[in-house]
């Protein structure tokens, strides 16, 4: 099996698990009261669902720097920043929230 069908694969799993982990989020926020007192992580499990996307996105282009430009999420762009020529152009795109930088933690601040 050659690296890109592994590339696939894994990329498939993440995609499956993104679309998991959004419906469940979706199911959870239709309880209002729920979804009030539980913000925070469902935000988490949102964030989660666009990290599993952007990496399977990545997988998927072959782990080429023009997929790795286009990453949205700050936490997950800082760590392929590395691995990108200095040449390719990088969208600046800033999360919502700037001391967040995608990550939210469940055990508090």
């Amino acid at each position: 099996m050659g690296t890109q069908a592994k590339y696939d694969a894994v990329a498939g799993i993440l995609s499956e698990i993104g679309a998991e982990v959004e419906a469940l989020g979706e199911v959870l926020c239709r309880d209002e009261g729920f979804a009030a007192r539980h913000m925070r992580e469902l935000q988490a499990i949102d964030m989660i669902a666009q990290k599993q996307r952007a990496l399977a996105a990545i997988l998927s282009a072959g782990l080429c720097e023009q997929e790795m430009s286009k990453i949205t999420i700050d936490s997950l762009r800082n760590r392929f920043c590395g691995f990108l020529d200095e040449e390719t152009e990088v969208y600046a795109i800033e999360d919502a929230d700037p001391k967040d930088a995608g990550y939210v933690s469940f055990w508090g601040d």
